[in-house]
């Protein structure tokens, strides 16, 4: 509930930003976005290779507003809701197999990012290759599922955070940060409308987005927390008992990894100049009339 009231709060802020912003220039700055695509994670319920089963794949959609900051750089403001998910039970991997775990969640994600365009936005070619660079803020809540049932897994401290005493890590957050790198390429097809194409991975700062991080707990002392039952059978699903406390369950050293390949469809209102003069992007449009490369020189 408060995640809820927290993004509602964003996006308000968002769209009072984004209108305002909209009064620089709508007809050539300001452009509109919608789309989506594939998302997938990368992490401790992941194999060794990059790319997952196709049964890990799912569907991701959005929209954002990008303001023309200067030729050929945008600042574009996003909302994103995905989901991700792992699977041991579907590795090729024994030791994952032998582990067992499982984990999904959804991912709602505010961001804010920089495309660097490989040309000028008033060049009418076909394609314009872009990379980018973004940061972000998301919500999370992995969950899995027993006997049917499903249940959220922060809450029952798998690994021990509800344990008095000892080193166990505290519980963790259910937001984080995330920083975002990628590439993509407009496709333009006429004056106002182009498809964008992008993949990106983004680098969280959590390494709890599947529930799994350090070791596993002393499964008695685990038994003994609020939830404690539950959290016995969550924090091992290994066919052959519970194992050692302090044994590996998951890779502290990395964080873990958020992808999204996607396909956009990109609405800019109007025109934008093309004479031998113009200047595009809102900096242009602001500071017309004063000496400098970021406006019109004065006649």
């Amino acid at each position: 509930m408060q995640s809820s009231k927290k993004i509602k709060h964003l996006l308000s802020t968002f769209v009072v930003v984004l209108v305002f912003s909209t009064n620089l220039n709508a007809q050539s700055n300001v452009s509109f976005a919608v789309g989506g695509g594939v998302m997938f994670y990368n992490g401790d319920l992941s194999e060794k290779g990059f790319l997952p089963k196709t049964e890990l794949l799912n569907l991701y959609y959005g929209g954002d507003i990008s303001l023309l900051l200067v030729d050929r750089t945008d600042l574009s403001f996003r909302y994103m809701r995905g989901k991700v998910e792992g699977d041991d039970r579907i590795s090729n991997e024994n030791d994952n197999l032998a582990r067992n775990q499982h984990f999904f969640s959804n991912i709602d994600e505010l961001s804010a990012l920089l495309r660097f365009r490989f040309f000028s936005v008033k060049d009418k070619r076909r394609f314009n290759p872009y990379g980018m660079f973004g940061l972000g803020y998301f919500w999370f809540r992995p969950k899995a599922e027993l006997n049917g049932v499903v249940y959220e897994l922060q809450p029952l401290g798998t690994e021990g955070q509800f344990i008095e005493g000892g080193d166990y890590e505290k519980p963790y957050k259910l937001t984080s940060s995330s920083l975002t790198f990628g590439a993509g390429v407009f496709m333009r097809l006429n004056d106002n409308f182009s498809l964008r194409l992008e993949a990106a991975p983004q680098l969280t700062f959590t390494d709890y987005l599947d529930d799994t991080s350090t070791i596993y707990p002393d499964s008695t002392a685990l038994a003994a927390t609020p939830k404690g039952e539950l959290a016995v059978l969550f924090s091992s699903r290994r066919p052959k008992g519970f194992p050692d406390s302090g044994r590996r369950r998951g890779n502290p050293d990395r964080d873990d990894v958020i992808v999204t390949v996607g396909l956009s469809i990109v609405y800019t209102p109007g025109s934008r100049k093309s004479g031998p003069n113009s200047k595009p992007g809102i900096f242009s449009q602001i500071f017309t009339g004063r000496k400098g490369w970021w406006g019109m020189t004065p006649n």
